[in-house]
């Protein structure tokens, strides 16, 4: 579990938005569990929540995954 941000500010677990950009259509998944830092916002997806959208998206047949290297 992440405690700091790379800025020193305490990180606690809230639901936010996520937003999966897929060219010019924008998919917005509501409430996430995210970590976000209290002092300057930023914010952190665990990999397995980040999976799971991808896993749903790519079931849904609007977003495929590619290899990039």
């Amino acid at each position: 579990m992440l405690k700091r941000c790379f800025c020193g500010g305490d990180v606690e677990i809230e639901l936010a938005d996520y937003e999966l950009i897929k060219g010019k259509k924008v998919i917005v998944y509501k409430d996430v569990p995210t970590y976000v830092c209290q002092k300057c916002g930023a914010k952190y997806y665990d990999t397995e929540v980040l999976d799971k959208i991808l896993k749903d998206e790519k079931n849904k047949g609007t977003y495929k995954l590619s290899r990039v290297w």
